[in-house]
């Protein structure tokens, strides 16, 4: 290890790289490795391990650099933990993750039945989906990942605690959680809306923006949350806290009480980043869901203000620019779905072709844009753009259903 001419920019040989270290800088062109940004805090043993096999030394910020925060798992541990789970392929898991998810799908909608009708909660019947859920994902993420883009606009509130859940776990998976942690940071995001249910529906549905008076109303479902969830016995101190401070922000300026960082609980501000991308990345009543693209995006320049950095960067680096499920234009005019990304090329996505120039349905067939990124006229092809979810009147549910192929890992 030798220091540069800066004092804080250390080059660093990737055998001795260390988790909570910051690489700045890398040994060749960022755009030939499959890292999304430039910089990076290293969190995960699956975020050293390719370092590692991309590169020979990179280069350390020594003072954005820190040991692993809050809760994750030693790096002398994580192999131990993963040598525990039986990982299995996409297509085994999609039909072990199916149910799962129709499950958890009903337990979300008898979870608002119940409070709406000031019954109590079925606390154990909670944690049993959300721990299949965890069970899921620990053996393969990608296949309930796919499943939350199915999206029904008549079940937001519902869907959305689902898909926040199911974010949630996936990315503590990725920050180092340990199985049981994650168990609890499902079910915090099961629960982290439940106080919604006190808001009336005529400010919850209403189509317009919401004037200040109404929105002061809407704040209010974080106290809602809280006492709802203080009156179970069964809920554990960080789930109230989570349905209390998720509205908080980096910068002091969120509610309902305006903690400053350090104060803000860890689960909270993972719950945080994912409540919001789902948020933005959905059709609600007042407006359309944007893509994923541009609700990371949001994230990536909310990040430090309104996020945590590295629970953002984290996650920006799990979802990834082009995930399987999003529709996107090409420079052709032709419209496609992403259905999966090379590991080593995340910029060059496998797509499968759905609609011609003219944005109408068409002979469906399968674009490799990392081997063969020609178009039909021989022209090569490259993405245009993201589209929202639905665009051009896609249903990607509709896809799954007749089999389409999703080789993540």
């Amino acid at each position: 290890m030798s220091s540069s001419s800066n004092n804080q920019r250390i080059k660093v040989n990737v055998g001795d790289l260390k988790i909570g270290m910051y690489v700045t800088e890398l040994d060749r062109p960022w755009t030939e490795t499959a890292f999304l940004f430039q910089g990076f805090l290293l969190q995960t043993q699956h975020e050293l391990r390719a370092v590692q096999a991309s590169c020979e030394f990179v280069w350390v910020d020594a003072r954005r650099s820190h040991q692993t925060a809050e809760p994750s798992v030693a790096a002398d541990q994580a192999p131990a933990v993963e040598a525990k789970i039986r990982k299995v392929d996409f297509f085994q898991e999609l039909a072990t993750a199916l149910p799962v998810w129709q499950t958890a799908h009903a337990e979300s909608l008898r979870i608002l039945n119940a409070v709406q009708l000031g019954m109590e909660l079925d606390v154990p019947a909670v944690k049993a989906v959300v721990k299949e859920c965890v069970d899921s994902i620990l053996r393969n993420p990608a296949a309930l990942l796919w499943l939350a883009r199915i999206k029904n606009n008549d079940h937001y509130t519902a869907e959305h605690s689902l898909r926040v859940t199911i974010f949630a776990i996936a990315l503590g998976r990725d920050l180092g959680m340990l199985p049981l942690q994650l168990e609890e940071i499902g079910v915090c995001g099961m629960l982290h809306d439940v106080g919604k249910i006190k808001v009336p529906g005529e400010i919850l549905n209403k189509p317009g923006a919401l004037t200040p008076e109404e929105f002061a109303v809407m704040k209010q479902h974080s106290e809602h949350g809280r006492k709802l969830l203080l009156s179970n016995q069964q809920i554990t101190p960080s789930t109230v806290d989570v349905a209390y401070a998720h509205h908080e922000r980096m910068d002091g300026k969120g509610y309902p009480r305006g903690l400053e960082a350090s104060r803000i609980p860890y689960s909270a501000k993972i719950i945080a980043v994912v409540d919001a991308y789902d948020a933005i990345n959905s059709d609600r009543i007042y407006s359309k869901g944007k893509s994923s693209l541009e609700a990371l995006r949001i994230l990536f320049d909310s990040a430090g203000s309104h996020f945590d950095e590295d629970i953002v960067g984290c996650f920006i680096s799990m979802i990834g620019i082009y995930p399987p499920g999003e529709i996107v234009e090409l420079s052709s005019g032709e419209v496609a779905i992403i259905i999966g990304c090379p590991p080593d090329n995340k910029l060059k996505p496998r797509l499968l072709v759905v609609r011609d120039t003219n944005k109408q349905p068409c002979s469906e067939r399968v674009i490799d844009l990392a081997r063969n990124p020609k178009g039909i006229d021989g022209k090569e092809l490259r993405v245009r753009a993201v589209e929202r979810s639905g665009a051009f009147g896609i249903d990607i549910e509709h896809y799954r259903r007749k089999g389409l192929i999703v080789p993540v890992g």
